[in-house]
């Protein structure tokens, strides 16, 4: 695929898409930036974000080879079957949200034939959100997760892939998109719900005594609160699979510990400890 000769809109220029659009910016043959906001439009300009910027979907949607969306769930969902007319024949609409399943069975069942919608999620972030925290080297070494259906063609993810490869990832990974959303319940998701718990049991006497595992444990409690409501409603049935399982480990580690077992205690973080270098032994393989 060449891709310079492909003309990319990024819609919304907040943390993901504005560090897509600085990423492929000179990488595409012209690159598009749009959004809602007089004020990030500003910024982008500043920050020479795009080769053409604006607010009105009707002047930068039309020739678009690929439109990358990256709004919230139900602002990607409302944003693309609202512009459904138009898109040029010929476009693939891309999506950048955490949650795929009824986002992709939506879109691809509501869109005219004569565009395509892919689903992709980004294995990448930082803290904070908004366009002046986006980074044109955000995904460098990330995994970037396409979830292709029987409804995208070859060409189509050819040139997702081509694209793609433009930011750096370390690897694009397909997967279906339900078993993406089961995924993220549990690697994504359920970390922020125990991260936001841990801080919500914060009291002001425990101010002088945090150590560094608390600190590691609710990074990622500073959450946009906004989109990660969304996020785990839009996922509900399979976090609360998770819910469910964590409730009832935790359960048990209760048991171990009201029985004094501390045989068993050790037993199982030993198994923990076993089961995490693992992961990190391969984490350092890929």
């Amino acid at each position: 695929m060449e891709t310079g000769n492909l003309t990319v809109t990024v819609v919304g220029l907040g943390l993901i898409g504005g560090s897509m659009a600085l990423g492929l910016k000179g990488k595409v043959g012209s690159l598009q930036g749009l959004d809602v906001s007089p004020e990030i439009l500003r910024e982008a300009a500043v920050r020479d974000m795009a080769d053409r910027l604006g607010t009105d979907p009707r002047e930068l949607l039309p020739g678009a080879d690929l439109v990358v969306v990256a709004l919230y769930p139900e602002q990607t969902r409302r944003f693309i079957l609202e512009n459904r007319e138009v898109f040029s024949p010929g476009t693939l609409i891309m999506d950048v949200s955490g949650i795929k399943e009824t986002l992709v069975r939506d879109l691809q069942a509501g869109l005219p034939d004569t565009v395509e919608f892919l689903g992709a999620h980004p294995m990448a972030g930082r803290e904070g959100s908004g366009i002046r925290q986006a980074r044109e080297e955000m995904f460098l070494g990330s995994y970037f997760l396409i979830t292709p259906t029987e409804r995208n063609t070859p060409e189509a993810l050819g040139t997702a892939s081509a694209v793609l490869e433009l930011l750096g990832p370390r690897k694009i990974v397909e997967l279906d998109p339900s078993r993406h959303d089961r995924l993220m319940a549990y690697t994504s998701q359920m970390p922020h719900v125990l991260a936001a718990l841990l801080v919500d049991g914060f009291t002001g006497d425990s101010r002088f005594l945090l150590g560094g595992s608390f600190r590691d444990a609710t990074r990622v409690a500073s959450i946009n609160e906004v989109l990660w409501s969304e996020l785990f409603l839009e996922n509900r049935d399979n976090l609360l699979e998770e819910v469910r399982a964590f409730r009832d480990r935790l359960d048990r580690f209760e048991q171990l510990l009201s029985a004094g077992d501390s045989q068993g205690l050790e037993q199982w973080l030993r198994k923990v400890r076993e089961i995490r270098e693992n992961i990190q032994a391969g984490e350092a393989g890929k």
